[in-house]
């Protein structure tokens, strides 16, 4: 049996995305495929349970029958980081090492999401060194290029880990760096012994968040038909300025959602001339008919909130640049770009796997 670790050295390149593209190419292809998240500092309560919602998401997707207490097997919760601190004993590596026993039975390959970053799970003793040397499983690590200070962390992982690392996956490069990473990137790490299996672009679905995503974040009340929210959101606008100015100012941007006081109802008519995919509106401050009336003829929802202008901003500001994958739609768009850019038969070679 094979088992494959894929890491990370932040948060939001699409870790979890890539463990679902991964698992469905293997069962595509024949494979008895299982998955855990060993350690899970991202946690949610639930009326009924502790978990973790990406790990609970992968397997029900990926239809496993595994439960959750061994997909998922150590949760860092408040509780566990307090009982840790006060000095109580514990058994997390033994709690790991009989989950993933039970998880991998008659499997021909394991897939493990790591944690964010090298760090985390240091508290428990199962930082992503030790759970893939306790499990023998070489790691497959995904990183987000932004510049060649990228390049910087691949090899600072290969030096950490030495031959446990069996290759990267560059996700999210944009279109400008895209021949860079191709023709010189790539070369060099192949030549320090870095596979690279694959190069991602950037993508406006990936990458951008839906009016009912960002509803449900800011906690805010939708005006307009159910299927409008569904809509994308490929950025944010905050309209704060002078009527004047605001034309220019968001003619910039296309399929925004636009921030402003509920009582700006110059510039939410204004933001409606451009391409706005929601109009946000804060101090729970209703439109008036006018702007309900346009924004109803144009299809764009309305999002009501009660926090003040900046602080909706600074909330909106966090949930942009995450990678969800937690939507059909998004999931069938990684999947698809998966198969076209990652060399599947390259990291089955590596790991001793052979379609039958």
């Amino acid at each position: 049996m094979a088992t494959l670790y894929v890491a990370s050295t932040e948060t939001y390149v699409g870790k979890s995305a890539v463990c679902v593209g991964l698992l469905r190419r293997m069962q595509q292809d024949g494979f008895r495929v299982g998955y855990m998240k060993p350690v899970s500092v991202s946690v949610t309560h639930t009326p009924d349970a502790v978990l973790d919602e990406d790990a609970a998401f992968i397997r029900q997707t990926i239809g496993l029958d595994a439960p959750m207490e061994q997909v998922a097997p150590v949760l860092i919760t408040p509780g566990v980081i307090e009982s840790i601190l006060r000095g109580q004993p514990h058994s997390f590596a033994k709690t790991l090492r009989d989950a993933y026993l039970a998880v991998s039975r008659q499997k021909d390959v394991m897939v493990l999401e790591g944690t964010n970053t090298w760090a985390e799970g240091a508290l428990v003793d199962l930082t992503a060194d030790q759970v893939t040397d306790m499990l023998q499983a070489p790691g497959l690590l995904v990183c987000r290029y932004t510049s060649t200070l990228s390049v910087d962390t691949i090899l600072s992982v290969q030096r950490y880990v030495g031959d446990r690392l069996l290759g990267v996956l560059i996700n999210q490069v944009e279109e400008p760096h895209r021949e860079f990473v191709r023709n010189r990137v790539t070369p060099f790490l192949e030549g320090r012994g870095i596979p690279v299996f694959g190069i991602m672009p950037r993508d406006r679905l990936l990458s951008g968040v839906s009016v009912n995503e960002l509803a449900q974040h800011l906690g805010g009340q939708i005006i307009g038909r159910p299927e409008w929210g569904e809509k994308m959101l490929d950025s944010l606008m905050i309209g704060a300025m002078g009527a004047e100015a605001s034309l220019s100012f968001f003619r910039r941007r296309a399929n925004k959602a636009v921030i402003t006081g509920g009582d700006r109802s110059d510039l939410q008519l204004i933001a409606l001339q451009t391409s706005t995919n929601a109009l946000v509106l804060t101090g729970n401050i209703r439109p008036t008919m006018q702007v309900m009336d346009r924004a109803a003829e144009l299809e764009v929802p309305i999002i009501l909130v009660a926090d003040d202008t900046l602080s909706t901003v600074d909330r909106a500001e966090r949930l942009f640049g995450r990678v969800r994958f937690h939507q059909e739609a998004k999931l069938r768009r990684f999947t698809e770009l998966l198969d076209a850019h990652f060399d599947f038969d390259r990291l089955y070679r590596l790991l001793g796997l052979k379609i039958h």
